[in-house]
C-alpha cells in the first residue's frame, strides 16, 4: 500500500471490514523509517477510525495477547 497515512489506514480499514480480518503482517525491508511511519502515522489514523485499540486492559504484554 502506498499513500498518505490516512489513505493507507483507509484501505486497511476497508480490507479488514470486508474480509473480517484482525490484523496485517508487514514483510520485506522493515527499516527504522518505515516502522516510524507506521507507528507515528498509520496506527494513529487507524485509531481515529476506531479499528485499532487505544488502550490495553492488562499490565503485561502476554495477557493482552491472550485477551485478543
Amino acid at each position: 500500500m502506498v499513500g498518505t497515512a490516512d489513505h493507507v489506514a483507509g484501505v486497511m480499514a476497508e480490507v479488514m471490514q470486508q474480509v473480517g480480518g484482525d490484523g496485517f503482517v508487514f514483510s520485506g525491508l522493515l527499516s527504522r523509517r518505515y516502522i516510524t511511519e507506521i507507528v507515528d502515522g498509520v496506527v494513529p489514523a487507524l485509531q481515529r477510525r476506531g479499528v485499532v485499540r487505544t488502550a490495553y486492559g492488562h499490565a503485561h504484554f502476554r495477557d493482552n495477547l491472550f485477551a485478543f
